[in-house]
């Protein structure tokens, strides 16, 4: 039989049973199994041997059966995270706060998503043929290198699967844009649409309260007239292009040294981008590299990155 103990649990089933057979006294039973008076008492009244729910007999909510329903169809109905749930109703539901959300939820047991509604948001489609151009960038959160934590700007193009990439010391809207910069300078064609998530880095769309001010980021994408667009919340796969090179990047690096300062972190960055670019043949490309793909469609190159 599968025990199913709580975490803190000083008996098991057969300690059990053995406490409920028995004609001992209390304090016998107590001092032969090692445990507490109350311990073997409260095993001799219980007819089962398997822990009882810590939750309440009797749930006590302020929500109204129709406010419980607005919360569980934003939940099933749009995939919202409770923090989202919370924004769209707090004007509809009095008292409403994130916990109570989260409560609400795990009552019908949809605090985590079941795998069918996970699967149905999910449904794989084929992208929309766009040209070279198409960026999609993400922040890669690197190891923290003497008590500093350092991160990873990456971009890859959805085309052409050239890829770059940059380290710095802060995650800010200002390192954002820095690396905006950096990108436009690197890749030898006009970027049309960018693709990112929504960190603060990129946007302001994660704020609870809107602003009127323009994001330095989405500054450089009108100057430079890219389009930009963001995933929906807590979809990172709609932007797994990135995050499966920034799997690679993890592998191939990130989990294979033991960086002795920040220098010898982008050194070894740099290096696997430019056998990434330069050496890695790509079945996505016909068998290519990204640099050969390139040159071939349009007679560009890029250059190698030095330290």
């Amino acid at each position: 039989m599968l025990q199913k103990l709580h975490k803190n649990a000083k008996t098991n089933y057969l300690i059990r049973r053995e406490i409920q057979s028995s004609k001992s006294s209390v304090t016998e039973l107590a001092r032969k199994f090692n445990i507490s008076w109350l311990t073997v008492k409260k095993w001799q009244t219980r007819k089962s041997v398997e822990d009882k729910s810590s939750r309440p007999d009797k749930t006590r909510t302020s929500l109204l059966k129709e406010q419980e329903d607005l919360i569980l169809f934003e939940r099933k109905e749009y995939k919202k995270s409770i923090y989202d749930i919370y924004l769209s109703l707090e004007e509809g539901i009095p008292d409403l706060y994130p916990i109570k959300v989260y409560r609400c939820l795990a009552r019908y047991g949809l605090s985590v998503l079941p795998d069918e509604l996970v699967k149905a948001e999910r449904q794989i489609k084929k992208f929309r043929k766009y040209a070279i151009g198409y960026l999609h960038i993400d922040v890669l959160y690197a190891p923290k290198i003497n008590g500093k934590r350092w991160y990873i700007f990456t971009c890859i193009d959805r085309v052409s699967k050239i890829a770059f990439l940059w380290v710095t010391d802060h995650k800010t809207k200002e390192m954002g844009a820095v690396f905006l910069e950096k990108v436009l300078k690197f890749y030898p064609y006009p970027i049309h649409y960018i693709l990112t998530d929504n960190g603060l880095e990129f946007c302001y769309k994660a704020l609870a309260r809107k602003t009127k001010k323009t994001h330095p980021f989405v500054a450089i994408c009108k100057r430079e007239k890219i389009k930009h667009r963001t995933i929906k919340f807590r979809h990172p796969w709609t932007n797994g292009m990135v995050e499966r090179f920034n799997g690679k990047v993890k592998k191939n690096v990130i989990r294979r040294y033991i960086f002795e300062n920040d220098l010898d972190l982008k050194g070894k960055l740099i290096d696997y981008l430019n056998r990434y670019n330069f050496e890695v043949k790509l079945k996505q490309l016909g068998f290519k590299t990204p640099s050969v793909y390139l040159k071939e469609i349009k007679n560009l190159s890029i250059q190698r990155i030095v330290t």
